[in-house]
This record gives structure tokens, C-alpha cells and sequence, in this order.
């Protein structure tokens, strides 16, 4: 017969809710105790000693109860053997000494005491699996009952109700998983689920050797995660390099030959009884569940969490963590669980081929999936980066799928894997199309700063461009094909060109031509600044850099010109000669200095708002400005100081330090105090 677990509320199934009433009842049973005659009987009157052993010991009580997994995981079998041997014993000696001890009826303090025990016994089948809980509880309930009828006779029916109760109860929480989704390292009792009407008695036997030795593979399993966690702080992405000193039979050596023995011995029954198909479906359920339990903790994720690329908050973080993951589960866990299938099913190949398939396929296919949104979304210069990294270490991992997924099953997990690279090899070929429609196309293109500062489009263009010289490398240091035609050196250079046309476009889209010769001048610095930092000049070509630079000094001289040479026509001298008349030159050099002071304010006040993204080329230009402005200004005001003697200063608004200072106030995007 099948045994049918009895039907109990959801809410008894929590084991919260099992470790309060542990807690609560363990507490109640040693208050009852200390206050009952039987207590009395045996150890005497309290004293100070006394209460001190008690109450330590009674905390001890309390704390193992409370937190019963942190002895139950680091148990052995060996452990737990002793643990119930030295429960025998004490429960022998204690009932050897209670009976010689105890005489008369038992006060009430003392029956209490004996069904809290028995409560906080029952409570264990939700959190532990000692062992010994069983010995503890039968032995309480039967103090209980005969103490009852001590008291009555009849009231022994009573307690044996009550006993019957607990009994129930117990072997229905043993019997009965916490929820739906079983967690197979949250939980160290394996259920195999049978149809009682098709079942029959040698099935349900086999069944529950499979639950017996899952249990005993389980206990060995739970530590395998911590020691893959322990190689992935130590190695991070490089786990997967080769060369590097990582056990990769990790998982097949923790879980020991004798556990997979006897998984072996269990399997060739079943399958010679006819019931290989209930077998490996209970078996796969374990392992598949264990297995991606174990990537969603590498992944660092909630098991409710969707694996969705345009949602998380740090791509660069996520994609790190599902290179470890895809390294660790193809060279670490998928090849541990190939090697465990052949030794459980030796001389089974295809029983072999079919459960490593089960166990396998979901982990993979939800890793695969993750690859494959990046080949789905849009493809702007800092998803490119990312996505190629995707690219590269799937591409790196498609000899182990074929290796792992080569025959039988599994083998569609190949065509997947091949599937899933070569989108994402399209989708970063095609992201050279998709950079000149952002070049031409876009709503940013056709922005105009009014800082004159460097464009959005040319921060992308410029990216990619790196992009492309960077996943190059990569790929030629993994002798790896490149899967980019957009990536040669004409087309990049042929995007430079197109980045320069729309440049000149918006350029000439501001109502000041100086600011579109100056925003011509940041664009195309920007450009020369980062050749040179990401060493692109061989990439790009020596002609291309010598030409671009030669028109930044175009640009450059084209902004001087339509802004600070008009100011030097105002201080310009030549027309009076070296020694002017003060009758003749004294109303004409009032009206220029006039005229000076009012564009020079208005060139300060425009010019500060504007933008340089660079330091040094800030420098460049104030200092460029000075030396054009200063030599010129102090000439004309030293001119005027001999024509109009002490009256100059009622016309002279700036003094040199003053024009100086308004100069290096410029090219910070800000407007300065008046």
C-alpha cells in the first residue's frame, strides 16, 4: 500500500509557526517540571546550585529548539547515531530512578510538564530530522499516559487520545512537503509522489529506498554549493580561464561513491521491475531542482526573480555574474551531473542520456534565454560593449555544449546555444546600421547645445569605434572569428565622415557663427583627445589624424576671427600714426574704447556659458585670447592716457588685470557676476 499523507491545514505546514510552539512549549515543560513533586523526589529541595544547573541547562534546552538546523546540517550519521544512543540512556536511567522515587499520585505540574515534551517533540518533524525525536516523543507520551493513570485508571483513555493525536499529527508533517515548489536543500526529506491506484506493493517499496538514498545524496550535496562559491570569490570570470587550478569534479567527488552506489542498486531494480520511468522522473525532479537552485545563487537572484536584460539596475554587474554562472554550470556543475547519471546508470546509457537531459535542459535553456534578449533589444554604443561580452563568452562556451550535449536528448541544447550566438552576432553586425541611422536618423542628432559643447552623437561614434577596435583584440588574443564587417578601418572611417557631416550641419544652426566654429573646435578635439588616449591611430590611420587635426586649427582660427578679432579692430591704432594729435584723435579713440568696453562685456557674458570638455584645450584657447587681446589693449589705453592725461580713466572700464581675469572666467558653461 501507498501511504497517503492526511490532508492538514496549509498553515500548520509553516515552520515558523512549528518552532514557536516548539519555543513556547519547551519553556512550559521545564517551569512545570521545576515546580513539580517528581522533581522533588529525585534531586531534592532547591538551592542556589541548583537553580544555577537548571537554569543553564533549561536555556541550552530552549536554544536547541530554537535553532535546530544549526546542529541538525552539521550532524553526521555517525554524530547522530551517538546522539540517539546517549538519549536511550538517559531516558533509561531517568525511568530507572523515577520509579524507584516517586510514589503516590502525580500533582498536576507533573502531567503538564509530560504533554508539553511531548508537544515540543512533535514539533521537530518541520525543522529536524535527528533521529532521535521519535525515542523522545514516545517516551513522554508514555510517562503521560501511565501518570494519568496513576491518578484513574480511566483517565489513561485520556492520554492515550491524546497520544494518538500527537502520533498523527507528527507523521503527517513528516510526510507532507512545506509548499509546492520543493526545495531540495531547504529540506532533507524526499517524498516520492506515487498513484496509490496504480501502484502496487513492490513499487511502493522501491520508492522509498529512492527516498531514503536521495535523503542520504541530499545531506552530501548541501555542503557542494559553498566550496563552487568559495572558487568564484577566489577566481570571479576567470574561472573558466584555462590554466587556472579549479577542480572541476567538484560536485561528483563531494557527493562520494557510496551515496551513488546506492542510487545505482535502487536504479537497476527499479528498472528491471518495470518502474524505470517513476525512477528517473523522481530522480531528475531532485537534481534538476538542486541544479538551478544553484545558478539562481551564483546569479545572486530570488527564485521568483525574471531574468530580464532592459530591466536590471546594474547590467554590467548581472552580466558578470551570468558569465560566472554559464562558466561554473558548463564546466563545473553540467559535467559533474554527466558523470553522476553514467555511475547511477551504468550499463543504462540511454536511461543515462535521458535523465542528464531532464536535469540539464531548464537551467540551460534560462541561461540561454538571458543571452538571447540582448540580440532582441536595441543596440545603443553602451549595450554594444555588453552585448559583445555576451557574445564572447557564450562563443567561448560552445565546445563544452558540445561536448556535454553531443548525442541523444540533449543534443537540441547545441542547435539552442549555436542558435543564440549567432543572433547575437547579427545583432552586433547590424549595429554599424544602426549607428548611421543614430547619426542621421535620431532625435539626439539633430539636438543643438547651446553650450556648443561636445555632441551626444559624437560620445557614441566615438564608443563604438572603440568598441570595435577593443572586441577586435579580444577576439584575435581567443584566435576567434570576428563577427563584425562593420569593424575594418574604411568603414570606421567612413562613420568619422558622416559624424563630421551632421556636425557641420548643426554647426551652422547657430544664429553666432563663432559658436558653431567653437563647437566645430570641441567636437573635433574630442575626437583627436580620445584617438590618442585609446591608441586608435593605427586603427584609424596616420592620414586620417593629420588631417583631422589640421581642421581643428581651422576651425579654431575661424572663432577667433568672428569673435575676438572684431574686438581688436576697436583698439586698432594705425590710423593715427604713431604720435596722434590730441585735438584729432581724442573724440574717435572715446568712441572706440566706448565700443570696446560694450562688446568685450557681451562677448564675456556669451562666452561664459559656453563649453570646453577639456582642461587643456580650455587653456589653450584663454591663453590664446590673451595673447591676442592683452598686448593690444595695453597699447591703446597707455595711447589714450598720453592724449586725454588724467580724463583716460573716466573712459577706461577694465584695467589689464580686469581683462585678464574676465578671460579666464570663459568656457565653463556658467554666467559669471556682473
Amino acid at each position: 500500500m501507498v501511504q497517503v499523507p492526511v490532508r492538514i491545514p496549509r498553515w500548520l505546514m509553516h515552520q515558523k509557526l512549528w518552532r514557536f510552539v516548539g519555543v513556547v512549549s519547551s519553556i512550559v515543560g521545564l517551569l512545570c517540571y521545576a515546580l513539580s513533586r517528581s522533581f522533588n523526589f529525585l534531586f531534592g529541595k532547591w538551592n542556589l546550585v541548583k537553580i544555577s544547573i537548571y537554569i543553564v541547562f533549561s536555556f541550552i534546552i530552549c536554544l536547541a529548539t530554537y535553532f535546530p538546523k544549526v546542529w541538525q546540517h552539521s550532524a553526521c550519521l555517525r554524530f547522530r547515531a551517538h546522539i540517539a544512543f546517549l538519549v536511550l540512556t538517559i531516558t533509561s536511567v531517568y525511568s530507572f530512578f523515577f520509579d524507584k522515587a516517586v510514589n503516590g499520585k502525580p500533582d498536576a505540574y507533573s502531567i503538564v510538564s509530560c504533554a508539553a515534551f511531548a508537544i515540543m517533540c512533535s514539533s521537530f518533524p518541520r525543522q529536524i530530522h535527528g533521529g532521535f525525536e521519535v525515542d523522545l516523543l514516545y517516551f513522554f507520551l508514555g510517562v503521560f499516559i501511565v501518570q494519568l493513570m496513576k491518578i484513574k485508571v480511566l483517565f489513561g483513555i485520556t492520554g492515550v487520545c491524546f497520544s494518538y493525536f500527537v502520533i498523527i499529527l507528527r507523521s503527517s508533517l513528516n510526510l507532507t512537503l512545506e509548499d509546492e515548489h520543493f526545495d531540495p536543500c531547504d529540506q532533507n526529506q524526499v517524498v516520492v509522489q506515487v498513484d496509490s491506484q496504480q501502484a502496487n506493493d513492490d513499487c511502493s517499496f522501491m520508492m522509498a529506498r529512492l527516498s531514503a538514498c536521495i535523503e542520504r545524496h541530499q545531506r552530501r550535496s548541501y555542503g557542494i554549493m559553498g566550496k563552487i562559491l568559495d572558487q568564484v570569490r577566489e577566481y570571479g570570470e576567470a574561472i573558466g580561464v584555462p590554466g587556472k587550478v579549479i577542480d572541476h569534479n567538484l560536485a561528483f567527488d563531494a557527493l562520494g561513491p557510496g551515496a551513488m552506489d546506492d542510487l545505482h542498486d535502487v536504479a537497476k531494480s527499479t528498472m528491471a521491475a518495470g518502474f524505470g520511468k517513476e525512477f528517473c522522473d523522481a530522480y531528475s525532479n531532485y537534481r534538476r531542482q538542486w541544479l538551478e537552485m544553484c545558478i539562481l545563487r551564483l546569479l545572486k537572484l530570488r527564485e521568483d526573480r525574471v531574468i530580464d536584460p532592459q530591466t536590471m539596475p546594474s547590467m554590467d554587474y548581472i552580466i558578470s555574474r551570468w558569465i560566472i554562472a554559464s562558466d561554473v554550470a558548463l564546466r563545473i556543475l553540467f559535467p559533474s551531473e554527466r558523470q553522476i547519471c553514467s555511475r547511477i546508470f551504468s550499463g543504462l546509457h540511454s536511461a543515462a542520456d535521458a535523465c542528464f537531459g531532464q536535469i540539464c535542459s531548464e537551467a540551460t535553456i534560462q541561461l540561454l534565454k538571458f543571452a538571447e534578449a540582448f540580440a532582441a533589444i536595441s543596440l545603443p554604443s553602451c549595450r554594444m560593449f555588453q552585448t559583445f561580452r555576451v557574445f564572447l563568452a557564450l562563443n567561448q562556451l560552445i565546445p563544452d555544449f558540445q561536448t556535454l550535449f553531443s548525442d541523444g536528448p540533449s543534443v537540441f541544447l547545441v542547435n539552442e546555444a549555436v542558435t543564440t550566438r549567432n543572433k547575437l552576432r547579427e545583432a552586433i553586425t547590424g549595429s554599424y546600421t544602426d549607428m548611421k541611422n543614430l547619426i542621421f536618423r535620431s532625435k539626439e542628432a539633430k539636438l543643438v547645445l547651446p553650450s556648443g559643447g561636445v555632441h551626444l552623437i559624437t560620445y557614441n561614434v566615438m564608443t563604438y569605434i572603440l568598441f570595435s577596435r577593443q572586441s577586435q583584440r579580444k577576439l584575435q588574443q581567443a584566435s576567434l572569428e570576428y563577427p563584425m564587417d562593420a569593424g575594418t578601418q574604411s568603414n570606421n572611417i567612413m562613420l568619422l565622415q558622416l559624424l563630421e557631416r551632421k556636425l557641420r550641419t548643426n554647426s551652422k544652426k547657430y544664429k553666432d557663427p563663432a559658436l558653431g566654429y567653437f563647437f566645430m573646435v570641441n567636437n573635433r578635439s574630442y575626437i583627436e583627445n580620445k584617438v590618442k588616449e585609446w591608441e586608435l591611430g593605427t586603427f584609424l590611420g596616420d592620414h586620417w589624424g593629420q588631417i583631422n587635426t589640421a581642421k581643428v586649427k581651422q576651425n579654431l582660427e575661424l572663432y577667433y576671427r568672428s569673435s575676438w578679432n572684431k574686438l581688436l579692430d576697436y583698439l586698432n591704432l594705425d590710423y593715427y600714426g604713431e604720435s596722434p594729435a590730441p585735438e584729432v584723435a581724442a573724440e574717435p579713440m572715446k568712441n572706440k574704447l566706448l565700443l570696446f568696453n560694450i562688446h568685450f562685456m557681451e562677448t564675456c557674458v556669451a562666452q561664459s556659458t559656453w563649453s570646453v570638455f577639456d582642461e587643456q584645450l580650455r587653456e589653450e584657447i584663454r591663453t590664446s585670447i590673451k595673447n591676442m587681446l592683452l598686448p593690444a589693449y595695453g597699447n591703446f589705453i597707455g595711447t589714450i592716457r598720453k592724449v586725454l592725461g588724467m580724463n583716460a580713466y573716466e573712459y577706461i572700464k577694465y584695467t589689464m588685470f580686469d581683462i585678464e581675469a574676465r578671460i579666464d572666467g570663459l568656457f565653463y558653461g556658467s554666467i559669471m557676476n556682473q
